[in-house]
């Protein structure tokens, strides 16, 4: 667009009547209207956390992108995009997010060694997979095991599958060969127990300091009475 002092202006000639050159002011106005309203556009709140999403991935305040750190958050981060289950609001990744990722007391140190977890470090093994199942004969098809084996699945890179096959007890409230294992009915309780079993299986796959970092105690069952009263350090 040309600037404003070099629009044409159409001259005026005394001996005959001046022709009317086309006058682009109006086309000009509209243009810098249509400009100014793209530049709106492009402004809006609700693209520009999708621009910035595709040029920084999420977490990278933690580490450069680039980085080794950055790239395990950036795979973690996709594969939790792939599960829409949602707990009282909550998807996996909403809840990973806000209760792992940006949790100051969850160390980066301990987000790489999620990374390198085995399906064999969590596996529940056949005794517990029997008990479960025999209590709760649907436990694989319930929503709360969905969303927690999607929660850890994409921490880890296992497959959920596999991992759904292995641990049929992931989402459970309460504990295998105890009185007490059932699935919760209220929303509030299964995305706690669903956050619980992330951070105590990883604890129980050599994640030290995890259920510190989020419930604010390392014992596993003082860890999941604070879980079950609502606490939390997220």
């Amino acid at each position: 667009m040309d600037p404003i002092g070099r629009r044409p202006v159409a001259l005026q000639t005394p001996p005959q009547p001046a022709r009317a050159e086309p006058r682009p002011a109006a086309n000009t106005a509209q243009t810098v209207s249509t400009s100014q309203t793209v530049g709106h556009t492009q402004k809006s709140g609700f693209e520009a956390p999708g621009v910035k999403a595709a040029q920084a991935p999420v977490g990278t305040w933690r580490a450069p992108a680039d980085s080794e750190l950055g790239k395990v958050i950036h795979g973690m981060l996709e594969r939790l995009k792939q599960c829409d289950i949602k707990i009282k609001g909550d998807t996996p990744e909403s809840l990973f997010r806000r209760a792992i990722l940006d949790n100051k007391h969850v160390t980066n140190e301990q987000l790489l060694a999620i990374s390198q977890v085995s399906l064999e470090q969590l596996d529940s093994g056949p005794e517990t997979r029997q008990k479960v199942l025999a209590k709760i004969p649907n436990a694989r098809e319930l929503p709360v095991h969905k969303f927690t084996v999607a929660l850890l699945s994409a921490a880890t890179g296992i497959d959920a599958q596999k991992l759904s096959e292995a641990c049929p007890d992931l989402g459970m409230t309460g504990a295998p060969g105890t009185p007490l294992l059932y699935a919760a009915k209220t929303e509030r309780m299964q995305r706690s127990t669903a956050l619980h079993d992330f951070t105590d299986y990883l604890r129980g796959a050599g994640i030290k300091g995890l259920n510190k970092a989020v419930w604010g105690v390392e014992n596993r069952v003082l860890s999941a009475a604070v879980s079950a009263l609502g606490g939390g350090r997220y």
